[in-house]
């Protein structure tokens, strides 16, 4: 059999030794890198979970205060819609009238108050009577007078009524039973006179054209009107003009007129003559009343309107 040299056993010695060094530090290796990745993969789970945690209170915290930061800019800021803001502070205001005390309101404090409010409403400011003084317009902050709901202000009043034929029976009892709660509802110091027209002009108590002047109410007073109306004869026609000139020249602070059908003379021809806005002369407010008929409602709502006055149509009989 043929020999196996020496040398070539020692190599396959050595080679075996080699495979086995390397196969074992192989193994190591593997070994610690499982070893190590899982080490690693294991800690950093651990440390995602404490960190997803860490994440999620924080959260947590920084949205419960934005909510507060955003409630607080709603209550607080000036960018708060504008109808909110008014309807608190009207509550408030209310609250505060009916909570108090009679006596902490004035009835002079809270007709200030209204006054105020309707001021910005207010067509008309002021009239200037006869004696040069201003009175309020305003509704219920004046003197005044009233007849057939139409009202005036001031304290001098020349009421001129129909008494022609068409008036007879319940329209002229309409018209004399108002005239006397005119008269009756009048203030102390407010003074009044009385004129009809027919075909002619007849005037208070009969007196005589150059005798003429003004009455107060008084229980005497009141009964000698009543007494006046009751004697009186209606005639023919519908002529105001004469009755209106006199009106005028008495110089009231406003003149009622109040007929039931058509004026038949030139009363508004001399009305806007006589009774024209100018420098020189003070225009009278003529309010005119249509009673029972809608005849003549031109001729009267232009009387009205050019001095100022105004027109009041009754319905009825």
């Amino acid at each position: 059999m043929p020999l196996v040299p020496e040398h070539s056993t020692n190599f396959d010695r050595n080679a075996g030794s080699v495979v086995a060094f390397m196969a074992s530090l192989v193994a190591h290796v593997s070994l610690i890198l499982v070893l190590a990745c899982w080490v690693y993969t294991a800690g950093k789970s651990s440390r995602g979970l404490l960190l997803q945690a860490e994440i999620g209170e924080s959260e947590s915290v920084s949205l419960d205060r934005v909510q507060t930061f955003e409630l607080e800019q709603q209550s607080d800021s000036s960018a708060a819609p504008q109808s909110t803001t008014t309807e608190l502070s009207l509550d408030v205001k209310l609250d505060h009238l009916l909570q108090a005390a009679p006596s902490e309101l004035s009835t002079e404090s809270l007709l200030v108050d209204l006054a105020f409010a309707s001021a910005s409403t207010a067509t008309d400011s002021g009239v200037t009577t006869a004696d040069g003084r201003e009175v309020l317009r305003d509704r219920g902050y004046g003197r005044g007078a009233n007849f057939f709901g139409s009202h005036a202000y001031g304290d001098r009043f020349v009421f001129v009524v129909d008494s022609s034929s068409s008036m007879t029976g319940a329209r002229w009892y309409a018209a004399c039973n108002q005239l006397i709660k005119s008269i009756e509802q009048l203030e102390s110091g407010q003074e009044f006179f009385v004129i009809c027209f027919d075909y002619r002009t007849t005037f208070l108590f009969n007196l005589p054209p150059h005798r003429l002047q003004y009455s107060t109410k008084s229980e005497k007073s009141v009964r000698g009107v009543r007494a006046w109306l009751q004697s009186r004869t209606l005639g023919r026609a519908t002529m105001p003009a004469e009755a209106l000139q006199v009106a005028l020249s008495l110089n009231p602070d406003a003149v009622f007129l109040l007929s039931d059908g058509e004026l038949q003379d030139e009363s508004l021809l001399m009305l806007r003559m006589i009774n024209a806005p100018n420098t020189t002369t003070r225009q009278i407010p003529i309010h005119t009343i249509s009673l029972f008929s809608g005849e003549g409602w031109w001729t009267l709502q232009q009387i009205a309107a050019d001095s100022g006055g105004s027109f009041t149509p009754v319905a009825g009989n």
